[in-house]
């Protein structure tokens, strides 16, 4: 029978693609057709580890299935071992499945295994086991001593025992590396791999106490399961700093501070200086102390500190600025008062009194007045104390407009003795006061006495001074006698 000429072609290319198909399924060990075929499948394996090596048929015809090793020895057959090798076990034996496992399994354990089944032809089938050489743990060289900062380290990683060759990695704290390509050494009693890696460093001062790591990568291990550790150790001058002992430096207290050096290894030497002067004298220097007995504004400026650790030396300052002590002055109540003692001229200081004692001192205003009168046997009382005044207030003792005035008032006016005074009511509404205007003596007799001020005499005469504005202080202390009592007069 003839084919047409435009069919030929086709029928060539249907001729190939079947030869092409029946070439591919040949190479798979599946064959549906055949159900009596034995099927495996490859295996791998690290050294010392256990392989299960198994194998099926879909049907059964009540032929043994059998295990054989590299050597062609048969293993098992059936449930029957034939070599003794406590390694070799069987794990599952039925009519359609036969399974043993090889414990402890070595490099010389790898190989193809054969899966055989005694049918009329016997059929095989067979299984590739791939034994791992595990790398040995990594050893790290080359580093032997310190080094200082800017110099160079190098380092050698070596793992030896892999099969097939590991890979070597290389970390700063956490952070891989890159170093030299890996050199790969054949090991000649078994067919292992030693593999050799060299890492080259700048060291800094941040490198000190730095861990660089080595590690593992192959099949046979997890990821860091082999790891290993080189502390390093940089030798460099020292970062320096002055601390004060506290931040407010104040004038009369004693004082610290302290050089500190950050290097390695720690100064051993401190260098103390005061910029553009000398220390002070009461300044003492105590190694990396620098002690101030009693700070004075002499004391300010700028301090150096230089310390050496034999690597090199670094200089730190510090600005001394010292503050006042805390001023009270603001307060606006006496800081004393000062009583009489057996004498009544006497101005011998006494315990001091409470502001709150003479709640009407403070709240007199101008034209305030009183009268009364103590007894003749009590002599007056002086009252000697100082009162800040506030800036929108001129206090001045109330004379008589014909010989004193607020303009003629000088800062700091003499005491004057006043014979009587009219505030003795409202500041002592308990007591009676004597109308004498001095203490009595021997050859005098008690006298009543008028409530109102007597001027100064004429030969006191307070010094002119310039009339003070709105917001001066005038005056600054008052010292006056009137029987246990001032009187002020607000402006």
């Amino acid at each position: 029978m003839a084919f047409p000429s435009y069919l030929v072609p086709n029928l060539w290319t249907l001729t190939l693609l079947t030869l092409l198909a029946a070439s591919v399924q040949s190479n798979f060990i599946v064959f549906d057709d055949d159900p009596l075929q034995p099927v495996t499948q490859d295996e791998t394996v690290s050294v010392g580890g256990t392989v299960t090596l198994t194998c099926r048929v879909a049907a059964s015809d009540n032929s043994s299935l059998q295990w054989s090793n590299t050597a062609q020895q048969t293993l098992y057959f059936g449930e029957k071992r034939a070599l003794r090798d406590n390694r070799i076990q069987l794990y599952r034996s039925t009519g359609t499945e036969l399974s043993i496992t090889i414990g402890n399994v070595q490099l010389s354990d790898e190989g193809e295994y054969t899966c055989s089944i005694f049918t009329m032809p016997v059929r095989t089938a067979r299984a590739t086991v791939t034994v791992l050489g595990v790398p040995g743990k990594p050893q790290i060289s080359g580093y032997e001593d310190t080094v200082q900062e800017g110099g160079k380290v190098t380092l050698t990683c070596t793992s030896s025992g892999s099969k097939p060759p590991a890979k070597l990695r290389w970390y700063r704290n956490q952070e891989e590396l890159t170093g030299r390509p890996d050199v790969v050494e054949t090991n000649p009693d078994e067919a292992t791999y030693t593999v050799i890696s060299e890492l080259t460093l700048t060291v800094g001062r941040s490198d000190d106490n730095t861990l660089i790591g080595c590690a593992v990568d192959h099949p046979s291990l997890s990821s860091g399961e082999k790891w290993t550790e080189q502390p390093i150790r940089v030798l460099f001058t020292p970062d320096v700093t002055i601390q004060p002992q506290n931040d407010l430096p104040r004038e009369g207290e004693k004082f610290i501070i302290q050089c500190i050096g950050n290097g390695n290894p720690k100064p051993t030497s401190y260098v103390w200086q005061r910029k553009d002067g000398e220390l002070p004298l009461l300044a003492k220097v105590d190694g990396s102390f620098l002690l101030f007995e009693m700070l004075n504004k002499s004391d300010n400026g700028v301090y150096l500190c230089q310390a050496d650790n034999g690597i090199g030396k670094m200089q730190g300052e510090y600005t001394l600025l010292v503050q006042d002590l805390t001023d009270d002055s603001n307060n606006l109540f006496p800081t004393s008062f000062y009583l009489p003692s057996s004498s009544p001229t006497s101005d011998s200081p006494s315990p001091s009194l409470s502001p709150d004692s003479f709640p009407t001192l403070m709240s007199t205003t101008s034209g305030s007045s009183a009268s009364g009168s103590l007894p003749a046997s009590s002599p007056p009382t002086i009252f000697s104390f100082s009162v800040p005044y506030p800036s929108d207030l001129t206090f001045i003792p109330s004379f008589s407009s014909s010989s004193l005035s607020t303009s003629s008032l000088s800062p700091s006016p003499p005491p004057v003795k006043v014979l009587s005074t009219s505030l003795s009511n409202s500041l002592f509404p308990d007591l009676s006061m004597s109308p004498e205007p001095h203490p009595p003596s021997s050859d005098s007799s008690p006298s009543s006495s008028s409530s109102s001020f007597s001027p100064p005499p004429a030969s006191v005469t307070p010094p002119s001074v310039a009339p003070p504005s709105s917001d001066s202080l005038t005056p600054s202390s008052v010292t006056i006698r009137l029987n246990g009592v001032y009187s002020f007069t607000g402006k």
